[in-house]
């Protein structure tokens, strides 16, 4: 074989196996749920960097209620293919209909754990000796927290729109907080301003937080003791191991019952929980690659608490902070897409 005829047989060999890869999903529309806290933002933006960048996909982003992208996916018509951090703590009912009964949504194989509480800056855990939730029930404690002026002290559950918003309005109504504390339900991004601005005034602020989340390296933070959990109570979560019908966790999902808020109880700190990537099944015929490439996307917690690091205190473009990752990483990528 003279050289002309190697070469153009290796060109064309290149050519059949990225057509194989990734010229067979190129220009496969992927819609990822836009979701309103950084963790989602910068999983997505790291998504959307390895399907454009490896699969030649059209990427587009959608905001929507957390239920909605569920149902979404579900319908697998592509208006939206991808939900990048399902909280299962707080998304179980969806997780029961859609990925268990329904079979219509998938998650990755591998999730991450994180963790969540109820947190105060160390500055007034330190100078009231606040340790835990107990604590936090003394009318002298209550007013440090009152944001608004009217004498209660405030705390925040979580956003509008969010599963978890309803765990901590259980929570503390099932410890006796709203006696003392009114909730305030704000977008996560009001909330930082208000912890912001309580840092600078050295004022107190309650809140629920959780890990992995660059708020952690921005501020000192202490996070409140609660009982250890013991189990779930609900009947969902009967034959699981965690299932105890005295257990300290029991929720019902607003969908369930009007009188979820009455009905539920949790006295005990959250267990760690899983957190995955849900896509929709219907990309297993439509996009078979892509829908393996989601399916094997394994984050570290520590990695994402660096890319929302360097998003929300480094100031970076989500797509930036994705773009030098997936560049630093290129095994980690590799283990994923399969190449």
């Amino acid at each position: 074989m003279n050289l002309r005829n190697w070469v153009c047989g290796l060109a064309l060999a290149t050519a059949f196996s990225f057509t194989q890869s990734g010229f067979a999903n190129a220009g496969t529309k992927v819609v990822l749920a836009d979701l309103t806290w950084d963790e989602p933002r910068v999983v997505n933006a790291v998504l959307k960097e390895i399907l454009t960048q490896k699969y030649g996909a059209d990427v587009e982003l959608i905001t929507a209620d957390q239920t909605a992208v569920f149902a979404a996916m579900a319908k697998g018509d592509g208006s939206v293919d991808v939900h990048p951090a399902v909280w299962s703590g707080a998304q179980q009912t969806n997780i029961d209909k859609f990925v268990t009964e329904e079979k219509k949504v998938r998650l990755n194989e591998k999730p991450y754990n994180a963790t969540d509480g109820f947190y105060i800056p160390t500055f007034i855990a330190q100078q009231y000796g606040i340790k835990s939730i107990e604590d936090l029930k003394k009318p002298e404690i209550a007013k440090l927290f009152d944001i608004n002026g009217d004498g209660r002290g405030d705390y925040w559950p979580g956003g509008p729109g969010w599963g978890v918003t309803n765990i901590y309005r259980v929570k503390a109504v099932s410890y006796g907080l709203e006696e003392l504390y009114d909730p305030i339900v704000a977008s996560d991004a009001l909330i930082k301003a208000q912890i912001a601005t309580a840092f600078q005034k050295k004022t107190g602020v309650l809140f629920y937080y959780w890990k992995p989340e660059a708020l952690h390296q921005a501020y000192d933070l202490t996070k409140l003791e609660e009982p250890a959990f013991n189990g779930y109570a609900m009947d969902s979560k009967k034959g699981e191991a965690d299932y105890n019908p005295d257990g300290c966790y029991k929720y019902v999902d607003p969908k369930e019952s009007a009188n979820w808020l009455s009905e539920s109880k949790i006295t005990c700190a959250t267990p760690p929980q899983p957190i995955y990537i849900a896509y929709s099944a219907s990309l297993e015929e439509r996009a078979p690659e892509i829908a393996k490439f989601l399916s094997k996307v394994a984050i570290e917690p520590e990695e994402v608490g660096a890319w929302i690091y360097s998003m929300s205190v480094d100031k970076k473009d989500p797509a930036v902070v994705a773009k030098e990752w997936v560049e630093a990483h290129p095994d980690r990528v590799k283990s994923w897409t399969g190449e």
